[in-house]
């Protein structure tokens, strides 16, 4: 069979597939979906119950108990300084694992745990390709095992700066999230709202369920809670960081006299957007394509190696 029926055959299996992911990381992706979401979860359960269990407010409405209403005697401005506080807390501890951040130190957090095995799987998904390419480079377990393929600087720095930016992101979704909180709970006070009221509100800020005629939305009518945009912020990620691995490999072996230029691999299935799909195929260096994937959010795109100049 030619190379142009072999490509054909190869695109119609993808199409066929529904569930093909050319990254192979759609189980970390989940996975790390999953666990996102049970941390601002918990940020919900524990506002839920300060709120209508614990009613640090104090409100008139419920029966305080010894212990209990410990914002109660404050003004509003200040049970609500004291609330957005005391959730600060909760988020730097379940949600950002802020302990032990530094510019010249990276947590071995949870967001870095996943960030580290998606580049770590992108590294030997490189090498992998690099030797179906035929070029004879070893293998991982040849090369010392992975941790010392990953002591290479350009993965260091990479990987930092790839938690960097995941910590940015998350940082800004949970203080928009912040935001929104403190302005309902202004709002709630000032209505007088019941404080299940108030809580349902605090919590659809976070998970958007039941949200109702809740009003809070931006300008432009478009609302999209801080747990979705915090999926969405995962499944991105991850990509990014399988995708810099795979060229920074193909970079590192270079030095070693590896040519390859980089081509454009969709997953092939229906669910491939048009701007990804019109870029199938397409061939870049190294380092035009580093910066292109993803494309936009939740993107599956790969960057597959072709042989440039083969010795």
């Amino acid at each position: 069979m030619c190379e142009t029926c072999q490509y054909i055959e190869v695109n119609k299996t993808l199409v066929a597939n529904k569930n093909y992911d050319p990254t192979r990381t759609t189980t970390l992706r989940n996975m790390m979906v999953r666990e996102s979401n049970r941390r601002f979860k918990m940020i919900e359960q524990a506002i839920f119950k300060a709120i209508v269990t614990e009613n640090v407010f104090g409100f008139e409405v419920l029966q305080s108990t010894p212990g209990r209403g410990a914002y109660k005697f404050l003004s509003d401005d200040r049970k609500i300084q004291e609330f957005i506080i005391w959730l600060q807390g909760l988020i730097d501890d379940d949600i950002i694992e802020l302990q032990g951040f530094s510019s010249t130190r990276i947590p071995k957090n949870w967001l870095f745990k996943y960030l580290q095995t998606a580049y770590q799987r992108g590294v030997a998904r490189a090498r992998e390709e690099l030797r179906k390419a035929g070029y004879n480079v070893p293998t991982i377990a040849a090369s010392g095992g992975l941790a010392t393929v990953m002591s290479v600087p350009v993965h260091v720095d990479s990987l930092a700066l790839l938690y960097t930016r995941i910590f940015n992101d998350l940082k800004g979704i949970t203080d928009a999230m912040q935001q929104q909180i403190g302005r309902l709970l202004a709002e709630g006070f000032a209505s007088g709202a019941n404080p299940r009221v108030i809580a349902r509100r605090l919590v659809a800020a976070i998970n958007g369920a039941k949200m109702g005629d809740l009003g809070i939305t931006d300008s432009l009518g478009r609302f999209i809670p801080a747990r979705r945009r915090a999926e969405i912020l995962a499944r991105t990620e991850i990509i990014r960081a399988h995708h810099y691995a795979n060229i920074n490999e193909y970079k590192t072996w270079g030095v070693y006299g590896v040519e390859v230029i980089a081509e454009w691999r969709t997953a092939g299935d229906d669910r491939v957007c048009i701007q990804c799909s019109s870029l199938e195929g397409n061939t870049y260096t190294l380092d035009e394509i580093l910066p292109m994937i993803p494309v936009h959010p939740q993107c599956r795109c790969i960057a597959i190696p072709i042989i440039k100049n083969k010795n």
